[in-house]
Order: structure tokens, then sequence, then C-alpha cells
């Protein structure tokens, strides 16, 4: 940031420039503020509906599910060397016939620390291998859940590309790549909106006082 005593000794429209900047710096955060409240606050979709066309979705979606089944982690994010996040694979199960089902899409899924999710996300993993190989039916892959109630991201290249090397060491052809991996997943970062909004306006609020100060200035 400038130093606390520069507009005091800049020229007068150089400091109206300045206050002009942040406050159009603030009502860009703010109306990012605003556009993420109201995706947030949107219906959500519901993943769990088996009649979801996982085709349709786009980003920026409001979803929410109990996440039941996950294939793998694909993914880890660190801070400092410290483990903060982990993103898995979901897949939408199909059934099909004779207590037979089938996986048709797979999407990701961030597991934050703070959420205490961790050993949660890994035994409902477990329990899926586990599910997923009795062909018996005997096996039950619900019996843990982690609610999520998110909006979707796009992934970049490199998350796609973990995707597909973590999809391929469950067993996955690249047939099977290319048909499944929807590009997206899902972030709870229904805080962002809020956050981004209070940054807007005090940003907008400083902007008009230096705005002001500035004309009120002695010219220099």
């Amino acid at each position: 940031m400038f130093g606390m005593f520069t507009i005091f000794k800049e020229p007068k429209a150089v400091t109206i420039v300045r206050g002009a900047l942040i406050s159009i710096l603030g009502i860009v955060i703010l109306i990012m503020g605003i556009v993420g409240l109201v995706r947030i606050n949107a219906d959500p979709i519901d993943l769990n509906d088996t009649h979801m066309d996982w085709n349709q979705l786009h980003n920026g979606q409001h979803v929410e599910m109990d996440v039941d089944v996950l294939i793998g982690q694909y993914m880890t994010t660190t801070d400092n060397g410290t483990e903060v996040a982990r993103d898995y694979l979901m897949p939408h199960i199909t059934h099909e016939s004779n207590n037979f089902y089938g996986m048709d899409r797979v999407i990701g899924v961030k597991i934050n620390r703070s959420s205490g999710d961790f050993d949660t996300a890994d035994t409902i993993v477990n329990n899926t291998v586990m599910w997923w190989r009795d062909r018996s039916g005997d096996t039950e892959y619900n019996t843990v859940t982690i609610h999520v109630d998110g909006y979707l991201q796009k992934m970049d290249d490199n998350q796609i590309k973990f995707a597909k090397e973590a999809m391929t060491a469950a067993g996955f052809t690249p047939h099977d790549l290319a048909a499944m991996i929807v590009p997206y997943y899902i972030s709870d970062n229904s805080s962002s909106g809020q956050i981004l909004l209070v940054i807007g306006i005090i940003c907008t609020l400083v902007g008009v006082s230096v705005i002001v100060f500035g004309a009120t200035k002695k010219l220099q």
C-alpha cells in the first residue's frame, strides 16, 4: 500500500485519482461478493438425485449432497508444509439391474482440514472399494457420509491430470477417463461472498474518503 503520509504530500489531482482507483477496486470486489452470496443462496442442486444429468452441470452452480461413495484421493493442498485440503473423486452411481451398480461419471470433491472430515473421507473410500468388489450385494456402501454444501469450480489442467492418474491407478481405462470425468470440483466456499462483500465495502469507503480528502486539499 501507499505510505501513510503519501496522500498528504502528493498533488491534489493525484490523491483524487488514487481515491477513484481504490473506489473502483472496492466496487468490483463488492460486486463479486454480491454475486457470490446470490450464487451460494440459490436453491442447491442435489447430486444424490439419480436422475440428475451431470453433463448439464456448469461452473458456479450451488450443489449439495451427502457424499457416501468416493473412488479415492487425487490431489492434496498444502500450506507451509501442512496439509490443508484433499481432493477426492466422487462417482455418480447408476442402478442397472439385479443389484448390479455402475459408475457413469466422476466429479471432484474438496475436503478441507478445518471440517475434520479427512478420516471420514478415507473411511468412505475404503467402504467404496469393499462394496465395489463385493458382487454379492451384501456390502453396504452408504454407512458413512459427509454432507457437502458448496459450489462447482472448474478443474485446471493439473487437476484434470491428477484426476486421470488417480482413475488409471484405480483400474479405469483411457476410454473410461474420456467418458467419465466431469471437469469440476465441489468447493465449500460459502463464506467467500460475505468476506468479499465486507472487503468491497471497506475499500469503497476508503476510496471515497481519499477522494473527499483530495478534493479539499490545497493545490500543490
